[in-house]
C-alpha cells in the first residue's frame, strides 16, 4: 500500500474508533464529549472520503473491539454525574514524536483516569524515524548527543550521497552500490552509537521502548483485512491499565508489562543487508530496517522499526470479522 493511502487510512480507522466509541457510550446513557480538534477534522476527512463499504468495514471493526474495551476499562462507562463527561479526543502526530503513541484518548477529570488507543490498519510498524548528516537521533531519543565519532563516521555516507543527487536522480539507479555504499555503512553507525550510548547512559533499553513503544499505556487495535482479524494488544506498561473508577472494578487483569533493563544482541539481521535485529531481556526483539522513502534521491533515510517480539505475557485478543 502506497504511503498516501495507508495514512489515509490510518486515520479514518481512528475516526471510526472515536466516532464509534462515542456514540456507544452514549446509548449506555453516558455523558461524553467528543473534541472537535484540528486532528479529528483531519481524519473525519479521510474517512468521509471513502466510498460506503470501506466505511462500514472500519466502523465494524471499531464495533468489535468494545465488548472487550468495557470489560477492561471501566472507566469508559463510571460516572459520578452528569458533571463527569468522559472526554474522547484524537492526538495531533506530534505527540508521537515524544513517545506518546496514542491516537485515541480517553480522559476523566474526576476521578482523575486515561487510557489511549494506538490504531493500526493492516500495519503494525512502531516508527519512521529518519537518519541525516544533521538529525541527532541520541538526543531525540534518549536525550543523550550523539558523539563526534557518529559524525565522523556518517559524514562520508551523506557526502556521497549528496554528490549521487548532482549525477542521477533516483535510487534505482544505484542497484547493488546502494546497499553496498549507503545501507551498510549507516547501519553499522547507527548500531556503534547506540552502543556507545548505552554503555554511557542509563536506562537506555528502557528509554529505547518508551520511545519506539510509548511512554504511557495503551492499547494497540490492529485492523488486519488479510486475515480478517481484529486483534487488540494491552501495554500494561508499569501496570497502568485496568484501574478500578468511580466504584467499578475491571472484569479481567490484563498483565504488567516491565520495561527491558539490558541489550543482549544487536546484530544484522540474517539474511538480510537492510536491517538490523536486536534482543533484549523480557521478551523484547526490535526490527530497524532502513529504506529510501521516495524514488527520487535525497539527504536522509527512513526506518521502518517493527517490534518482533514482546514479553510473553502481553495481554493479546483475536476478534474475528464476519
Amino acid at each position: 500500500m502506497p504511503q498516501g493511502d495507508q495514512v489515509k487510512n490510518g486515520k479514518a480507522f481512528e475516526y471510526a474508533l472515536a466516532k464509534t466509541y462515542t456514540d456507544y457510550i452514549q446509548r449506555a446513557g453516558v455523558t461524553v464529549c467528543l473534541e472537535c480538534n484540528d486532528a479529528l477534522a483531519v481524519a473525519k476527512g479521510y474517512y468521509d472520503g471513502f466510498p460506503q463499504e470501506q466505511q462500514n468495514r472500519f466502523t465494524f471493526a471499531a464495533i468489535q473491539t468494545i465488548d472487550t474495551m468495557v470489560k477492561l476499562e471501566p472507566g469508559l462507562l463510571a460516572q459520578n454525574n452528569a458533571h463527569d463527561p468522559l472526554l474522547i479526543f484524537l492526538n495531533s502526530d506530534s505527540h508521537g514524536i515524544g513517545g506518546d503513541v496514542r491516537d485515541v484518548v480517553f480522559r476523566r477529570m474526576n476521578p482523575s483516569w486515561e487510557i489511549g488507543f494506538s490504531a493500526k490498519n493492516n500495519n503494525d510498524a512502531v516508527k519512521h524515524p529518519r537518519l541525516s548528516s544533521v538529525l541527532d537521533f541520541g538526543q531525540s531519543w534518549f536525550g543523550i548527543p550523539c558523539s563526534q565519532a557518529y559524525w565522523d563516521e556518517i559524514k562520508p555516507i551523506f557526502d556521497y550521497i549528496t554528490s549521487l543527487k548532482e549525477m542521477v536522480s533516483n535510487w534505482s539507479s544505484l542497484g547493488d552500490e546502494k546497499t553496498r555504499k549507503i545501507y551498510f555503512p549507516l547501519l553499522m553507525a547507527f548500531r556503534n552509537e547506540l552502543l556507545r550510548i548505552d554503555a554511557v547512559g542509563s536506562q537506555i533499553p528502557r528509554k529505547l521502548i518508551q520511545y519506539l513503544v510509548g511512554r504511557y499505556p495503551f492499547y494497540k487495535i490492529i485492523k488486519d483485512d488479510v486475515h480478517n482479524l481484529v486483534v487488540v494488544k494491552a501495554f500494561n506498561l508499569d501496570g497502568e491499565l485496568n484501574r478500578e473508577v468511580g466504584g467499578m472494578r475491571t472484569r479481567y487483569r490484563t498483565p504488567k508489562i516491565n520495561f527491558p533493563t539490558r541489550i543482549v544482541e544487536f546484530e544484522m539481521k540474517p539474511d538480510s543487508e537492510d536491517a538490523l535485529h536486536m534482543i533484549l531481556d523480557g521478551g523484547w526483539e526490535i526490527s530497524f530496517r532502513i529504506h529510501n522513502a521516495s524514488k527520487m534521491i535525497e539527504s536522509s533515510l527512513k526506518f521502518d522499526i517493527k517490534l518482533l517480539g514482546n514479553p510473553p505475557i502481553l495481554f493479546t485478543q483475536h476478534l474475528f470479522q464476519e
